[in-house]
C-alpha cells in the first residue's frame, strides 16, 4: 500500500486554430504519433498522456504529479516541435489545469470548440486519440473515465440541444465559403480532391447545392468511383485531375496526403490551356496542405485555406447560440460529478491495496479453521466461506466510502491515516489469539 496519498492532476497542453494559422500547425503537427506517446510518457511525473491532433488543434493531456513542473515541460515540448516559429509557438499555446481541462474537453467533444460549432466529426476524432493512446499503453484510471465521460457528455449534448443538424463540418463550411464567393454553385464545374473522411463530407454537401456533377479525384480510385455513384458525380482518375483544372470554377482540396499535390507549376500550365473565363477558386482545407502556397501568386488563380473559413464559423455560432448556452450549462452540471468521480479515482489503489491484504489474511485464516474442524462437507465448507467472505466485506464496506468520501472532500490527513493503519495489518496480519 503507497506510503502517502498521491494527487492526480490532469495537465492540457494545446494549439488550436483560435490562437494559431495554418503555417504554425502544420510545423507543430505529429507525423509518428507513437513515437510522440512514448516521449511524453517518459517524462518526468507522468503516469498516463494522450495526443489529440485533428485539422485545426493538436492537444497534450497529461496525468501528473507536479501539475506546475509538467506543465512547463509540456509546453517546452510543444514549442520546440514549431522549430523556427518557436517564438510564435510559445505565445499561441494555451494551457489548462484540472477541472479547467476537464471543461475543455468537455466542450471539444460538445463540439463547442471546433470551428464549426456542432461538428460531428470531432467525437470520432477523440475516441479514436484515447485508443492510440492506450494501444501505446499510456492510459490508466484517470483517462479512462475522463475520455469515456467526455463522449457519453459529448453524445447527450447533441441529443437534447441538436446542436450538430444541418451543416456543421469544414467540409460544409468549404462549400458555403464557396457559394459565398461565387454567389450560387448552379451550373459550376467542381473538382474535389479526395474521397476520405473530410473529402466525403465536402462531396455530400456539394451534392445538396449543385445541379452540375461534381468531379471527384482520388488516389484510390475505386474510392472516388464509389463516391462518385453515391452522388451521380463523375470520378477522375488522380493522374488524369488536371484536364479538370483547366475548366473547373472550383477546386476543393481535401486529401490526407502529407505533400504538396497542387503545386504552383501544375496550376501555372493549367491556367495557360484555361478556356473557362472564370478565375479559378482553389481551396485548401487539408492538413498538411496540400497546395503549394506560392499558387496564389498566379493571375486568375484565388488561393483560400481554413484560416480563411472565420467568417463561415462566426455566421455558423450566431445560428446555434442557444444551443451553445444550453450545452455549456450541461457541461457547468456534469463538472461537478466528474470531478467529484475523479477525486475517488486517487483512492482506488489505496482500497484495492486494502482489501487484497484483507483478502489474503482471510484465506489464511480459513485455512486454518478448516483444518481444525478436519474432516467437513463442501456445503459446510461453502456456508463457512460465504460467511467469512460477507463478514470482510460488511467490516470494509464503510471505511471504503469513509476513503471515498475523503477523497471528493481533500480530506488527505485522513487517507494518509487510513493508509498508516491498514499498511501495519497488511504487512503483519492479526493474530486473534493475541488480541
Amino acid at each position: 500500500m503507497r506510503s502517502s496519498t498521491k494527487t492526480d492532476h490532469v495537465v492540457n497542453v494545446r494549439i488550436t486554430h483560435k490562437t494559431a494559422r495554418v503555417p504554425l500547425m502544420e510545423a507543430v503537427v505529429f507525423k509518428d504519433k507513437e513515437q510522440a506517446l512514448a516521449e511524453l510518457h517518459a517524462m518526468e511525473n507522468v503516469t498516463e498522456c494522450l495526443i489529440l491532433q485533428t485539422c485545426n488543434r493538436i492537444e497534450l493531456y497529461l496525468v501528473c504529479e507536479e501539475s506546475e513542473k509538467t506543465l512547463e515541460a509540456a509546453k517546452q515540448y510543444l514549442a520546440n516541435r514549431a522549430a523556427l516559429h518557436y517564438e510564435e509557438a510559445f505565445v499561441a499555446i494555451e494551457t489548462a489545469l484540472n477541472y479547467d481541462a476537464y471543461r475543455h474537453l468537455l466542450k471539444i467533444t460538445a463540439g463547442l470548440e471546433s470551428m464549426i460549432i456542432g461538428e460531428e466529426q470531432i467525437l470520432n476524432q477523440v475516441w479514436d486519440a484515447y485508443l492510440e493512446a492506450e494501444k501505446a499503453k499510456c492510459t490508466d484510471s484517470i483517462l479512462k473515465h475522463l475520455f469515456n465521460r467526455a463522449m457519453t457528455v459529448g453524445r447527450r449534448i447533441r441529443d437534447v440541444t441538436g446542436i450538430n443538424k444541418g451543416a456543421v463540418s469544414v467540409g460544409s463550411a468549404a462549400v458555403e465559403l464557396a457559394a459565398t464567393l461565387l454567389n450560387n454553385l448552379e451550373n459550376k464545374k467542381i473538382l474535389v480532391m479526395g474521397a476520405g473522411e473530410i473529402g466525403t463530407l465536402v462531396a455530400k454537401a456539394l451534392a445538396r447545392r449543385c445541379l452540375s456533377p461534381i468531379f471527384i479525384a482520388n488516389r484510390t480510385y475505386d474510392r472516388a468511383v464509389t463516391l462518385a455513384a453515391d452522388l451521380a458525380g463523375q470520378a477522375v482518375k488522380f493522374d488524369m485531375f488536371q484536364e479538370i483544372l483547366v475548366d473547373a470554377d472550383v477546386v476543393i482540396c481535401a486529401t490526407s496526403a502529407p505533400h504538396i499535390l497542387l503545386s504552383k507549376d501544375i496550376v501555372s500550365r493549367s491556367m495557360q490551356q484555361r478556356v473557362n473565363q472564370n478565375d479559378l477558386i482553389i481551396i485548401d482545407i487539408s492538413n498538411p496542405r496540400n497546395v503549394e502556397k506560392t499558387v496564389e501568386e498566379i493571375l486568375r488563380v484565388n488561393l483560400y485555406t481554413i484560416d480563411d473559413l472565420q467568417l463561415i464559423a462566426e455566421k455558423n455560432l450566431a445560428e446555434r447560440q442557444k444551443c451553445v448556452e444550453t450545452a455549456c450549462h450541461m457541461i457547468d452540471d456534469e463538472l461537478v460529478i466528474l470531478g467529484d468521480d475523479l477525486k475517488k479515482l486517487s483512492v482506488r489503489l489505496i482500497i484495492s491495496s486494502l482489501l487484497s491484504n484483507a483478502e489474503q489474511i482471510r484465506q489464511v485464516e480459513l485455512a486454518k479453521a478448516i483444518e481444525m474442524l478436519g474432516d467437513v462437507d463442501d456445503k459446510t465448507r461453502k456456508v463457512i466461506e460465504d460467511l467469512t467472505s460477507i463478514l470482510l466485506k460488511q467490516t470494509f464496506l464503510p471505511v471504503i466510502e469513509n476513503l471515498r468520501v475523503a477523497a471528493s472532500n481533500d480530506d488527505k490527513e485522513l487517507i494518509d491515516t487510513a493508509i498508516k493503519l491498514f499498511d501495519k495489518v497488511g504487512k503483519n496480519g492479526v493474530d486473534l489469539k493475541n488480541v
